[in-house]
């Protein structure tokens, strides 16, 4: 029976395999694989936050790396005698999830320099705005100013590692973008950009290390109306951009999307990709919320778990706080969102819009008969 069950599978495989390379193929008319009637979808295969790194880190980090919960509680509580479990532990844990805005008494080291990764989201050149590596001025990324110098967020960090798998194993966070309009890869003057989130397993190679093109994508139309967004944009030698407009992202927790994170709105978000038939990379920038960046960043990771990455939450958001650069509260003033940017990779697939369920009702009273939809079968009993 195990050998059957195994059989089962492999022919399974070879069957979704072969369906979507035979799909691809078929789509080859418009002149790129995948490219089928003037639309072309994407599902996001790789996320990070847009941090510039140097090899050792001085550049940007002179002073060194952000001191994690462990040692910001020693410089806080360095009398071992008067410990008591509320006054300590928990009330720094408290701070984590209730954390002030107060200025904070203990050192934080945000980014220095004025290199950075990212998009300008204002359309100006400011002094507080960075430059890319290859010399692009006005990027606007204070996000990176607020969390580049901890390492929890660098590319070996613990989040760093654990975002890609979460936005591509955890079926919550499937990200999708389709595209239409597409006269080709190449130049098309009038695209736009439709986000869905998605709900099929990711087509993978045989040890998961990456994503093949081809899979297929069904798009959530019934509880993920809040991910749809619309975008125009331009496909200008290769490169697609687009307008700026609000988005909200499905972001489940890191271990599991049922243990409740909040989803993370951005203001004003935008995408410059680099498309082949295959795959699309490039950034997305926009303007976080920070009480949503923040609470999805830390829910479910406590102190300890924080610890892994010298994450002081508390410290954390005072720097989020200080260094929002957009959308200010009416009654307050000051800024609910920081700029930021994602280093983004997107793997083709073809999106499948789900059909809508038409029932015919029958004629006859307690006739039960099969109504047909497309794609859909429905039974439906009359009672006059």
């Amino acid at each position: 029976m195990k050998h059957v069950l195994q059989i089962s599978s492999l022919v399974t495989g070879m069957v979704a395999l072969i369906g979507a390379a035979g799909v691809a193929q078929a789509a080859s008319d418009d002149g790129a694989a995948g490219l089928q009637n003037h639309a072309i979808g994407y599902v996001m295969t790789g996320e990070n936050r847009a941090i510039y790194e140097t090899k050792d880190g001085k550049a940007e980090c002179p002073q060194g790396y952000n001191d994690g919960p462990s040692e910001q509680f020693k410089i806080l509580y360095p009398n071992k005698d008067k410990w008591t479990m509320t006054g300590t532990r928990l009330a720094r844990e408290a701070e984590t999830w209730n954390p002030p805005i107060a200025p904070d008494a203990l050192p934080y080291h945000e980014i220095q320099g004025n290199t950075g990764l990212g998009l300008n989201l204002d359309g100006k050149i400011g002094p507080n705005d960075f430059t890319s590596p290859d010399g692009e001025k006005g990027i606007d990324n204070q996000l990176y100013r607020a969390i580049g110098c901890t390492r929890n967020y660098r590319a070996d960090g613990e989040t760093s590692i654990l975002t890609p798998q979460w936005r591509t194993r955890a079926r919550y966070n499937i990200f999708v973008v389709e595209l239409s309009g597409v006269d080709n890869l190449t130049n098309s003057d009038n695209v736009t950009v439709t986000t869905y989130r998605g709900m099929d397993v990711l087509l993978s190679t045989a040890d998961g290390s990456s994503y093949l093109p081809g899979g297929t994508q069904t798009i959530d139309t019934r509880w993920g109306k809040k991910y749809i967004q619309k975008f125009k944009g331009k496909i200008v030698n290769g490169i697609l951009t687009t307008e700026a407009k609000d988005l909200t992202m499905p972001d489940g927790s890191v271990y599991d999307p049922r243990d409740g994170a909040s989803d993370i709105t951005f203001h004003a978000m935008r995408f410059k990709l680099k498309l082949t038939p295959d795959s699309a990379e490039g950034y997305m920038g926009g303007y976080a919320d920070i009480n949503d960046w923040y609470y999805n960043s830390n829910f479910t990771r406590d102190a300890h778990h924080q610890q892994y990455g010298g994450t002081s939450g508390p410290s954390l958001y005072r720097a989020l706080a200080r260094l929002a650069d957009g959308y200010p509260d009416p009654k307050t003033g000051k800024n609910t969102a920081i700029s930021s940017g994602l280093n983004v990779r997107f793997t083709q697939v073809f999106v499948r819009h789900p059909d809508a369920t038409v029932a015919q009702t029958p004629a006859k009273k307690g006739d039960t008969r099969t109504a047909q939809a497309k794609g859909t079968t429905a039974a439906t009993e009359v009672h006059e």
